[in-house]
């Protein structure tokens, strides 16, 4: 398992995003070095979640949620919406029908929520430093691709708003049959790139995306915006990317 190490003591980070969300500016950044001891191959790719973790749109997310279930009257707290962090659509739905009967239908209901996300996704911003991370990946030769648990509409307006060239495509809610916590948008990134579970690195902000990484064989990084969070299966868990060894993961070090 690869040391972990915290930024302290004056070391530098990575480097930080020049400008907001779909400006496809980034400053090009350093890659600092650690020794790492690993029993994994070398890693070859890396796949990320969107929301919350390249995008800072967790909030723009609840926000649009809680707005469309008030406006039927379906009453749901803002702690309520909270505790389904990662957790997509039909599973989030089924959820809170169970608990109470929806007063609108799973398709409209989805339908409102995105078209209320989209109307402000200008607004959204990326998490600092996930784009010079990206860059930095893309220097060291590695394929990148996202793996998320929001749908179609959304993912693609996400990527339209990152509009970084390195990320090759993104798995959506819609591709598959399980969402996150199951393996299988994971397992399904990893066939498209033609790179063996084992040796792709998947970084998540949610215990549900952590879950379904480490259940589909990847080296899982936990990079949560909400320090409460209980992560029960990961490789690391960082404040900071920049926290991890990527050239020593990698067999990049000279």
């Amino acid at each position: 398992m690869a040391t972990c190490i915290r930024h302290a003591q004056g070391r530098r980070p990575l480097g930080r995003v020049a400008a907001g969300a779909g400006s496809g500016y980034v400053e090009r950044v350093s890659i600092i070095e650690r020794p790492v001891m690993t029993h994994r191959p070398p890693i070859r790719a890396v796949l990320w979640d969107i929301d919350g973790t390249l995008l800072d749109s967790e909030p723009h997310h609840h926000r649009a949620t809680l707005a469309i279930c008030r406006s039927h009257g379906y009453e749901l707290s803002a702690e309520d919406g909270a505790s389904f962090l990662g957790c997509g659509f039909p599973e989030f739905y089924a959820s809170l029908d169970a608990r109470s009967p929806m007063p609108v239908p799973f398709r409209a209901w989805v339908d409102a929520i995105t078209d209320r996300y989209l109307e402000g996704i200008a607004g959204v911003t990326p998490r600092e430093g996930a784009y010079a991370l990206v860059a930095a990946f893309a220097g060291l030769g590695l394929r990148q691709a996202c793996v998320s648990n929001s749908g179609r509409r959304v993912v693609e307006a996400n990527l339209r708003a990152i509009a970084l060239p390195h990320l090759e495509f993104a798995v959506s809610r819609d591709d598959v049959s399980n969402g996150k916590p199951d393996p299988e948008g994971y397992r399904l990134a990893a066939h498209r790139l033609g790179v063996p579970p084992e040796a792709c690195a998947a970084i998540e902000d949610s215990p549900t995306g952590a879950r379904a990484a480490k259940a589909a064989g990847m080296l899982t990084i936990a990079w949560p915006q909400h320090p409460h969070l209980v992560f029960d299966t990961v490789d690391h868990r960082v404040d900071h990317l920049h926290e991890v060894d990527w050239p020593g993961l990698c067999g990049t070090r000279a």
